[in-house]
Formats: C-alpha cells, sequence, structure tokens
C-alpha cells in the first residue's frame, strides 16, 4: 500500500471532477474519502474557484470553457502537458457501493475508506487497458459472480491514459454531448478493449439533470442533433430513439437518445480480447 500511495502521489495518476453551479453539493468530493481529495481536483469555471478553496477544496479552474465535451478534453489536455499517465474522471455527484461478499450479489454502501482500494485497482487495471470504468448500480446484480468485465459502455466514472489516447486523434469535443460513448465506441473501433469493475459500483445522487452541470446547456434540440452525429459515426451499432422518461432532465420528459450495441461494436473492433 505504501508503495502504491507513493506512485499516486508522485504525480503518475490523478483525479479530476468537473463541475459547474454545485458549490454547496459536491457530493463525489464527499464520497471519495481523504486519499481521494488530496488526489483530486474539482475542474471549475474561474467564477467559481474561491468559493470551493474557501470549503478547503482543491480546484483547476478551466477558465471560460464551457460544455462538459470541451471539459474532459482540456481535462485530458492538462493532463498530457504535465504528463500524468493515468487519470480518473468523476461525474460530480456520485456515491458508491461494492459488493458484500463473493457469495451473492448484494452490495453496501462504500465508506470513506474504502475508496481508496478502489483507485488502487483502477490504477493497476490501466496497466494494461486505456480505458477503465465502474458498473452502475442500476441492474448491477446481473454481473454477479464476475468482478470484471469487458466491451461494456463507460460513464460517470472513468479511467484513462490520455497521453495514450492523443496518439489516435480521438478528442472528447470531436461531439457536442454523448461524448463518453464517443470515446468508447471509438477506442473499440481502434482496436482498443476496456475493463468494467463490476463488484463496485457507482450511483447518482439526485437524479439525472439536476440543478447544475450539464442541465445548464442541454436542449432538447441539442440532445437530437447530438444523437444523429453518433448514429452517423457509428452506423452499425447506434441506433436513435425517442425515449419518455418520468424522471428526465428538465423541459425533456419526452427526448431522443440512442441504442448502442455495445458488444457488437466490441466484438468487431476487438475481436482478439472478445473472443477470450
Amino acid at each position: 500500500t505504501k508503495t502504491i500511495k507513493s506512485v499516486f502521489m508522485g504525480g503518475k495518476m490523478k483525479i479530476y471532477i468537473p463541475t459547474r453551479g454545485r458549490i454547496s453539493t459536491q457530493t463525489t468530493w464527499q464520497s471519495i474519502g481523504d486519499w481521494g481529495r488530496q488526489n483530486a481536483c474539482l475542474v471549475c469555471p474561474e467564477s467559481e474557484v474561491s468559493s470551493h478553496i474557501h470549503r478547503g477544496r482543491n480546484v483547476l479552474s478551466r477558465g471560460d470553457v464551457t460544455g462538459i465535451n470541451n471539459v474532459r478534453e482540456f481535462i485530458m489536455d492538462h493532463a498530457i502537458e504535465n504528463r500524468i499517465e493515468k487519470i480518473i474522471m468523476l461525474d460530480d455527484d456520485l456515491i458508491f457501493g461494492k459488493r458484500i461478499s463473493s457469495h451473492g450479489p448484494s452490495l453496501r454502501k462504500t465508506t470513506e475508506d474504502d475508496m481508496y482500494h478502489l483507485f488502487e485497482r483502477m490504477y493497476s487495471l490501466l496497466n494494461e487497458f486505456k480505458h477503465v470504468g465502474v458498473s452502475p448500480r442500476q441492474m448491477n446484480d446481473k454481473h454477479y459472480p464476475h468482478v470484471l468485465k469487458h466491451g461494456m459502455r463507460i460513464n460517470a466514472v472513468h479511467g484513462l491514459r490520455p497521453l495514450d489516447i492523443s496518439k489516435y486523434e480521438i478528442r472528447y469535443n470531436d461531439v457536442d454531448l454523448m461524448e463518453d460513448y464517443y470515446m468508447t465506441l471509438s477506442l473499440f473501433a481502434k482496436g482498443q478493449p476496456n475493463a468494467v469493475i463490476v463488484d463496485w459500483t457507482w450511483d447518482q445522487r439526485g437524479g439525472s439533470g439536476q440543478k447544475g452541470g450539464c442541465s445548464n446547456y442541454r436542449t432538447p434540440e441539442l440532445q437530437e442533433q447530438a444523437s444523429h452525429k453518433l448514429a452517423e459515426l457509428f452506423p452499425d451499432f447506434v441506433k436513435v430513439v425517442e425515449k419518455e422518461t418520468k424522471t428526465g432532465w428538465e423541459g425533456m420528459k419526452k427526448r431522443y437518445d440512442v441504442r448502442v450495441q455495445w458488444k457488437r461494436a466490441f466484438k468487431a473492433g476487438c475481436p482478439e480480447r472478445s473472443s477470450n
């Protein structure tokens, strides 16, 4: 443990939490434990820097960069410029869980002390894979008894190797929305498999569309355009659909979205890995 911690502290891995408009509510910051907070920074607009610092949080100003696609790319560029080999990018509204035992799929809420072990595991997986994720809480029980899977979508929790990914000329801001889907599909297309931890989970506190974050600029029109764009880029694996939800984004109870055939895209791009 001391060795891994010293490597982390040596600057080879960093945690970034993009955030906007949520100064009083930083769920992820509170969830990741003391070690996580020491090695993390909130990536926020310049206008929010002093407020976060006043509350004892580490911050990285993104200046006037807006849009989560551009902010994610800002983070990637920052890591590349600073020669940070591995990063974890976390949404700002997350709580975490972990499987209680190997005898069933039941989960328990993590303690702050637990979180170091999740980061340690992601760090190790990033030795082999260029993109690593964690299972969402929803329908996590279907993954039991597995602890790791490949070819799944990754969102909310992103483990990445920015220096290596930059060689493929794939950028988060190549698209306006669904940039996380775009990144995963693009890396599959380049023959890069992922690894998703499924005996740990993330969940959103407050639900999608809460005040702040993407809700400041995401509109039905932009969502529709982005859905069609993703389908144009990956026509064999992405289909545009119209959805109606009870807890949708504000003003978007009915919206366009995409249905992605993740396993098919994975098998097409990474046949050697997917056949194992």
